[in-house]
């Protein structure tokens, strides 16, 4: 391990207000980053922040929402799912969803769980659910699969990632072995190169037959959509679907031919969920703040992204990227805030979500972002500080990241794959930036079961938290939701990544909890603050206060449910230090939570033992 790694740098001062530069020097600050968007090209930032000491810039404070107690029966969880099932909110994150108070009485819904239900959960949801005369069938995916549960449970725990301390595995469990159409290939490639990461990916511990991977590909997405298809025929009168975890985007595309019953995932079996203040968010008001916050897609002209763990990051947008942007945008409680994350498919209608619109968007003109995105965790796990630097919007270095940097290291110049051009892009390559991806309701929070891989969110250990408000989501390589002419899955995307033995999709994600997202409008010096310091500014807008004050004192139903404490940033200490193995760390704060010794308890007065 280098000294960088070992001792990752403080993150640099930021240029000063209103300063003009050079566009390498002004994305460049970061380890001396070459960031180049043409000769010549000047820009003026607006007043950025996001690097400067945490004393000076008041990041907000940590905090856990003390009505986050961990229930222990069906009367416990009953007033919590009574709530929910009358939510007319979907369930969000990367995934279409219907809310189940959209249901009425005399509908019929198929629920889908796994190993990870909880049995007192899925009782106390169904109770709800009878109380409003709607019939859900609850079916296991295993069962579905022809899996016995005993397998599935040891599948699943030699395929997921065991605990957030080892968010490098996320590499291996969705990059290597989902998004490889042959695993192997990338393994033998491994082996040549690093051995000793291999061996690190692949354990002893987690080592399967033959047999146990057959029975494992019986749980994929591909062989599931199809087993769920076939049960949607042999019961009709089934009017939709909810699957999935969260982190997921394509459960929909695998139930062909009936993508249209797809509702929403099924994160309801699980408690932490059903008795956060997620369920009962209103609707309303999370529709309001996510239209004002995509108000200005369409007409944004340059954006400038900043955060205090060392992401310092631009784009420029021309009016025919825009308006592509704009129509693929809207991903509830996942907006996508980057040109090339919202192409590429058949764009969400906000009015009448989960609708799409008719027309494919192309990826291309593809977007260009230059400079660096880094941070100490991702939706695995935790790992040592990372940076990622882009030219033009292409990956060209990555510093540090430990085990989960070094896979990267080791693909860049997988061959040929950066010289060969991949469907619908413009440019060559796989490394480029894909999903840049901001959550947008405020009571999402770090669930304590799956960071400890409890497995509530499918192979990930901290993907949950990435849909809380503000909270920002990167994740890397080339990604296509559906070819032209189909919203199902991309299959001349996927037969070229086949015959040219490349990844058919993206993975190494990063989360920034403290982004200041800034964007100046087209043909304007004025730039606007959509995510200051990890806080969505459009909770604070006044209709949107207006509208939760129907519901509330305003000040309560927007407040975030949680916000990290990370040294450095908004607690006393070294972000250095902290960012070189930020784990244990992070555990003992979890630890603190759940033994009701946490100092960040919110509201103070109604904290107390939260186990």
């Amino acid at each position: 391990m280098s000294e960088q790694e070992k001792n990752p740098a403080e993150p640099p001062a930021a240029p000063e207000p209103g300063r003009t530069m050079d566009r390498r020097a002004a994305l460049g600050t970061l380890a001396g980053a070459a960031v180049a968007l043409g000769a010549g090209s000047r820009l003026v930032w607006p007043a950025a922040t996001a690097a400067a000491p945490a004393a000076d810039l008041g990041y907000p404070a940590p905090r856990w929402a003390s009505y986050l107690k961990e229930p222990k029966t069906v009367a416990d969880i009953l007033p919590h799912a009574r709530a929910l099932v009358r939510n007319k909110a979907a369930f969000g994150g990367n995934s279409p969803g219907i809310g189940l108070g959209m249901l009425n009485k005399g509908d019929e819904i198929l629920a889908i769980t796994d190993t990870t239900a909880d049995d007192i959960t899925v009782e106390a949801v169904r109770q709800a659910m009878d109380e409003r005369g709607i019939r859900a069938h609850f079916i296991a995916n295993y069962t579905l699969a022809g899996v016995s549960r005993q397998e599935a449970e040891l599948l699943r725990e030699k395929t997921e990632i065991r605990s957030a301390n080892e968010g490098f595995m996320e590499a291996k469990y969705y990059w290597i072995e989902r998004v490889w159409e042959n695993p192997e290939l990338a393994k033998q490639y491994l082996k040549k190169r690093n051995p000793a990461l291999l061996a690190a990916l692949y354990p002893e511990r987690d080592a399967i037959t033959a047999d146990e991977y057959t029975q494992w590909k019986k749980l994929s997405n591909k062989q599931l959509g199809a087993a769920v298809s076939h049960y949607l025929s042999q019961h009709p009168g089934i009017k939709g679907v909810y699957w999935g975890k969260p982190g997921g985007a394509f459960y929909q595309r695998a139930m062909a031919p009936y993508e249209s019953k797809f509702y929403g995932r099924c994160s309801f079996t699980t408690r932490w969920e059903v008795i956060s203040q997620v369920s009962s968010f209103p609707a309303d008001v999370w529709s309001l703040v996510e239209r004002k916050t995509l108000a200005p897609i369409g007409q944004i002209e340059q954006v400038h992204v900043t955060d205090p763990e060392g992401t310092d990051l631009g784009w420029e947008v021309t009016p025919e990227m825009a308006a592509r942007w704009a129509q693929g945008a809207y991903w509830r409680g996942h907006l996508m805030m980057y040109p090339d994350s919202a192409t590429g498919q058949y764009g969400f209608k906000f009015d009448g979500y989960p609708a799409r619109y008719a027309n494919w968007i192309p990826r291309s003109p593809t977007a260009r972002a230059s400079g660096v995105v880094a941070g100490s965790n991702g939706s695995g796990g935790f790992w040592p500080h990372m940076a990622v630097h882009f030219e033009n919007g292409y990956i060209h270095k990555v510093v540090g990241g430990g085990n989960y940097g070094q896979v990267i290291r080791e693909f860049l110049d997988y061959p040929k794959i950066n010289t060969t051009t991949y469907p619908y892009y413009d440019t060559p390559g796989y490394w480029h930036l894909w999903e840049v991806a901001l959550g947008t309701e405020p009571k999402y929070f770090r669930n304590p079961k799956d960071m400890y891989g409890g497995g509530t969110a499918g192979i990930y250990c901290l993907t949950y938290e990435r849909y809380r408000s503000g909270v920002f989501h990167w994740g890397l390589g080339n990604e296509m939701a559906s070819d032209p002419g189909s919203i199902g899955a991309p299959k001349h995307w996927d037969k070229f990544c086949a015959d040219h033995q490349f990844p058919s999709g993206h993975d190494f994600h990063l989360q920034n909890y403290f982004v200041t997202y800034r964007a100046r409008l087209r043909g304007s010096k004025k730039w606007v603050t959509l995510v200051d310091r990890g806080h969505l500014t459009a909770l604070d807008d006044p209709e949107v206060r207006k509208l939760a004050a129907r519901h509330g004192n305003p000040d309560e139903v927007l407040a975030e449910a949680w916000i990290p404490d990370i040294p450095g940033i908004n607690v006393p200490g070294s972000y250095a230090e902290y960012s070189s193995n930020p784990w244990p760390y992070a555990s003992a704060q979890m630890q603190k939570i759940l033994n009701g010794t946490y100092p960040y308890y919110y509201p103070r007065e109604a904290a107390g033992n939260v186990k």
